[in-house]
């Protein structure tokens, strides 16, 4: 068989998204757990809007012709943000996913891009593998959960505008150790969209909702607050929030706020990581 990797483009997206969705659940069904992806048309949405992105990076591999699977790399901001990876279910066990990673990482290099992260199931072992042997090491054990709505609106919480950009630029990069404002911003155009709650006119969190979102917060209550208020405003599709399970307190306050567990994945990073030091929640890419 022969591969060949080309630019992933939008004439490629209804056969991506179709692959997308069927690998996750296939994947997923396997382990009993439900799937990323609800419906092939939701991963055809995704990737769809993948391929239309400038901040985007997105390959396609070709099997004999045949597009057979695809990668993703968000270049916004200094970390590279991989994923989603599917190869077709069929096809998979021919070293296709290996070579889609591993072009992917190739071009974060070229492209200077030195901090390369991911979100990888747990019960994944044969990612698990290829992450690993491919230079990428485990840093936080993560619980994806279903976020439990707030009864009554929160009028401390808003929609992220261009003009708090600056303020998200300072808290990203004083909690994660880099500057995510580019990937805030980006959202503003997707369904995940972001929120911030503010104290005495000062932000002191911000977050978006379901598997694309993230944030960060001065304290645990703000950002248990976000989660719940955003789970409020936001259709049941988008109730997903990530939460590193090494952030024990922040973990307890989400069950208690009804939050629950659906699976556990690994953040994994290539190259420098500096661990966020605050109250964090991560998205599907890191």
């Amino acid at each position: 068989m022969s591969l060949e990797l080309v630019p992933a483009t939008p004439e490629h997206v209804p056969e991506l998204g179709r692959i997308c969705y069927e690998a996750f659940k296939d994947i997923s069904d396997k382990h009993h757990f439900p799937s990323d992806f609800h419906s092939a048309a939701e991963a055809r949405m995704i990737i769809g809007m993948l391929t239309q992105s400038e901040q985007e990076y997105g390959v396609a591999a070709m099997m004999d012709g045949r597009t057979a699977g695809s990668n993703f790399l968000l270049v916004s901001d200094e970390v590279g943000g991989l994923g989603p990876i599917t190869v077709e279910v069929s096809l998979q066990g021919h070293g296709i996913g290996r070579a889609l990673m591993q072009n992917v990482i190739d071009y974060a290099r070229d492209n200077g891009i030195e901090q390369v992260r991911l979100l990888q199931d747990s019960f994944n072992m044969t990612s698990l593998a290829l992450y690993a042997s491919l230079g990428f090491d485990t840093k936080e054990p993560v619980a994806l959960m279903q976020a439990a709505p707030a009864e009554t609106p929160d009028d401390s919480i808003r929609p992220v505008t261009e003009a708090d950009l600056p303020a998200i630029e300072e808290l990203s990069t004083a909690i994660y150790k880099v500057n995510r404002s580019n990937g805030v911003a980006a959202l503003f155009d997707w369904p995940f969209r972001p929120y911030l709650r503010e104290r005495q006119g000062r932000v002191v969190g911000y977050f978006a909702l379901g598997i694309g979102g993230h944030g960060v917060a001065e304290t645990e209550d703000d950002a248990v607050a976000l989660v719940r208020e955003t789970a409020r405003l936001m259709p049941p599709d988008f109730h997903r929030v990530f939460c590193p399970l090494t952030e024990g307190s922040l973990y307890r306050k989400l069950l208690a706020a009804g939050c629950r567990n659906i699976k556990v994945m690994n953040l994994m990073a290539l190259g420098p990581y500096e661990p966020p030091d605050g109250v964090w929640l991560p998205s599907v890419l890191y």
